[in-house]
């Protein structure tokens, strides 16, 4: 029997989500692992699937919370309705008549009406997809916003917002890219937003929600490590995303893990100033779902948070997440992860025909932390839509190197630890398994981003 895409899909995400909950209770803590996803996208902007399938998607695949995250949208319209095309066009995608009617069979309470010959469906708000699949400590449904603009040299600034019930002033009128002024860098366009996002939560009193800078190495973007060393009050960034797709080219390496080396120059120079540590979260930013068939791969379930809390809650996750505890994953679920000040311990459960293999990652005090040399990568082609050249900037291998690593065979549990050295400015650990990351075995061909299935634990000092 052939599988599917999204028999696949389903079952890969399942897979690890039941290899994370064997793990769950702590011993004599009340703390637990939660599984989610922080980064994705519906009709209301670019996905292809209706906000209640997305939904659905996460939870029958065993997530413990999600949040719909669309392009300068928070999707609170209670009477906007989308066309029902023959195909779905170019982008953003239209409501193709195909994934129509895998909607209307699966939801058949769907609100649909005929106009003028033509067949239009509602799209269900977050306030009404809330009511109808949150479950009080069983899943967590999130609105959230990836505030997407333009500024200079068309170069894309992404950041998202999670758990905060309204859109940032003037932004939902805008486009779903938003044009900024053609001088503002990504530096400045990184800090207004994290600003308007401040802003924000103070109007609505302040409640938990969480900040990311989204996937630094996409192919329309010029970010660069010096726009988050600007923005020290930016605390995550995505450290996995399926965006990272610009090719290697010169002194990058083609191993996916040019966002680690982002990180840790980052890092280094936040760690050597006294400031706080940028963490990394890991999501699907999925545009194409298991319930709607595509050519394209389906990213759906490759990438995730697990986030050790007390409660199901926005506040007991993002304070959590806030405090360093919780790891960022492409396929690899931990054990444990502890830091008592001094000893960062990491273990891995074994699975079978699975070899892992902890890598501890430092930064020296005295390392350089400035730029060594520059690679420029041309934009060539009708898919970069006559984009500059980007260059990115090359660091020292001193930032963020391997001081330990311990490997184990096959089908063995592998635990590890790392004392902090004097000289140390923090440190990290990234577990690396020999399968293929879920991304590449649904035939994804992203350059930068990992080849086999990984974790992340968060930086400590």
């Amino acid at each position: 029997m052939t599988m599917t895409r999204r028999d696949f899909c389903l079952a890969a995400a399942a897979a690890s989500a039941c290899g994370a909950l064997g793990e769950r209770a702590l011993p004599g803590g009340k703390k637990r692992w939660y599984k989610g996803n922080l980064h994705s996208h519906t009709y209301w902007s670019d996905g292809r699937a209706f906000p209640d399938q997305a939904i659905r998607e996460y939870r029958d695949a065993g997530y413990d919370f999600c949040a719909v995250t669309d392009h300068n949208r928070i999707s609170e319209t209670r009477d906007f309705w989308r066309k029902v095309e023959p195909t779905e066009g170019g982008w953003p995608p239209l409501v193709c008549r195909r994934n129509f009617d895998v909607y209307r069979k699966e939801f058949p309470w769907a609100d649909v009406r005929e106009r003028n010959g033509v067949t239009e469906v509602r799209l269900q708000t977050m306030t009404e997809l809330i009511e109808r699949y949150a479950k009080p400590g069983e899943f967590l449904v999130m609105r959230g916003m990836e505030i997407t603009r333009c500024g200079a040299a068309s170069r894309h600034m992404h950041m998202n917002y999670v758990n905060l019930d309204a859109p940032i002033p003037g932004i939902e009128k805008a486009h779903l890219i938003q044009q900024m002024p053609g001088d503002w860098t990504n530096s400045r366009i990184t800090r207004h937003a994290r600003d308007e996002v401040a802003a924000l939560a103070k109007s609505l009193g302040n409640p938990p929600h969480l900040c990311f800078f989204n996937h630094p190495h996409w192919r329309y973007y010029d970010a660069v490590a010096q726009d988050l060393i600007d923005n020290p009050d930016v605390r995550f960034f995505e450290v996995c995303n399926n965006g990272a797709d610009f090719p290697p080219v010169g002194l990058l390496p083609d191993d996916g893990l040019y966002c680690d080396r982002f990180w840790d120059a980052i890092n280094a120079t936040r760690a050597k100033a006294g400031q706080p540590l940028l963490y990394a979260v890991a999501n699907d930013d999925c545009h194409f779902y298991p319930c709607t068939k595509t050519e394209k791969p389906c990213t759906f379930g490759e990438a995730y948070n697990m986030v050790r809390a007390d409660a199901l809650t926005p506040a007991a996750l993002f304070a959590a997440m806030e405090k360093g505890d919780s790891y960022a994953s492409c396929g690899v679920d931990l054990e444990d992860v502890q830091f008592d000040g001094k000893t960062l311990h990491v273990a891995v459960p074994a699975k079978k025909g699975v070899a892992y293999t902890i890598k501890f990652i430092v930064t020296k005090r005295n390392a350089d932390t400035g730029i060594v040399q520059t690679v420029s990568i041309p934009q060539t082609g009708k898919d970069w839509s006559g984009r500059p050249a980007r260059t990115v900037p090359i660091y020292s291998s001193a930032i963020g190197a391997t001081v330990k690593s311990v490997s184990g065979k096959k089908g063995d549990r592998v635990a590890a630890e790392y004392s902090l050295a004097d000289d140390d400015l923090y440190v990290r650990a990234r577990v690396e398994s020999d399968e293929r990351a879920p991304y590449y075995v649904l035939g994804g061909k992203g350059a930068m981003h990992p080849k086999v299935a990984m974790a992340w634990t968060q930086p400590y000092r």
